[in-house]
C-alpha cells in the first residue's frame, strides 16, 4: 500500500486529484493538507510515501515547502503540480528532487502515468539492497528524456515537425512550405517553430516576400 498525501489549497482540484487516485489500485490517501506544519504533522504520523504537491499555496509556495522538507531531512518522493510552465521553476523542482512534474490541467492517463512511474520506482528500490544498471534506466531514462513544452503544444506533432526539419536540414524553410509540406495550418506551425526557437533548434530570418510583406526563414539547428 502506498500512502499518498494531497498537498492542495483549492477544494475542486484537491477532489480530482482523491478521484484520480481512487481509480489507482494499492492506494491510501491523506489530506489534503495546506501548510507546512500540517504536512510534516502528516508525514510523521503517517509515514507518507508520496507528496502530491501543489506550486500555489497560501503561505508558502510549494517550492518552498520542499526546500523546506529536504532540509528537514524528509525524503518522501514529491510530484510537483502547478497551473504554470516555468523552465525556472522547473530546474528548481527537480534539483529537490521530484519524481514527476504535472501542469494543470492534465488528464487522468497523464497522472496515472505518474503514479506508475513512482510505483515502479518504488517497487524496484524497496526490494534491492543493489540495483543494475538496466533496473535504474527503467526508473530514470524516461523521465530525462521528457520535455516540458509550453501550453497547447503537443509532443507528437512538435516530433512530427522536427522529424521533417532533420530529413532536409539544410534547407532554409518558410512557414507556408512546411505548412504546405506537413498539412498544419501556418497559425498552428508558427507556435511550433517559435518554440524551437526558443530552445535554439532553429534560428530565424526576416525577408521580403514576393508580394511585400515580411517572410520568416527559418534554418535548422537540429
Amino acid at each position: 500500500m502506498i500512502k499518498v498525501l494531497i498537498v492542495e489549497d483549492d477544494p475542486m482540484v484537491a477532489l480530482i486529484n482523491k478521484t484520480y487516485l481512487e481509480k489507482i489500485q494499492g492506494i491510501k490517501i491523506f489530506g489534503p493538507a495546506i501548510y507546512e506544519k500540517e504536512i510534516i504533522d502528516i508525514i510523521e504520523k503517517e509515514e507518507i510515501d508520496l507528496i502530491l504537491l501543489d506550486v500555489f499555496l497560501p503561505e508558502k509556495s510549494g517550492i518552498e515547502i520542499l526546500k523546506s522538507l529536504r532540509s528537514k531531512k524528509y525524503i518522501q518522493d514529491v510530484i510537483m503540480i502547478t497551473a504554470a510552465n516555468s523552465v525556472e521553476e522547473l530546474k528548481m523542482s527537480y534539483a529537490y528532487g521530484v519524481v514527476d512534474y504535472l501542469i494543470k490541467p492534465f488528464e487522468f492517463k497523464r497522472f496515472e502515468e505518474a503514479i506508475n512511474k513512482y510505483k515502479m520506482k518504488k517497487n524496484i528500490l524497496s526490494k534491492k539492497v543493489k540495483v543494475n544498471q538496466e533496473q535504474l534506466d527503467s526508473i530514470f531514462v524516461n523521465t530525462a528524456n521528457e520535455v516540458l513544452l509550453p501550453k497547447g503544444l503537443n509532443k507528437r506533432t512538435l516530433d512530427k515537425i522536427i522529424s521533417f526539419l532533420k530529413e532536409s536540414d539544410n534547407k532554409v524553410w518558410t512557414l507556408r512550405e512546411i505548412s504546405y509540406e506537413l498539412s498544419i495550418s501556418n497559425v498552428t506551425i508558427k507556435k511550433y517553430m517559435d518554440y524551437l526557437e526558443s530552445i535554439n533548434s532553429v534560428w530565424v530570418e526576416m525577408n521580403m516576400g514576393n508580394i511585400g510583406r515580411p517572410e520568416m526563414k527559418y534554418y535548422i539547428n537540429l
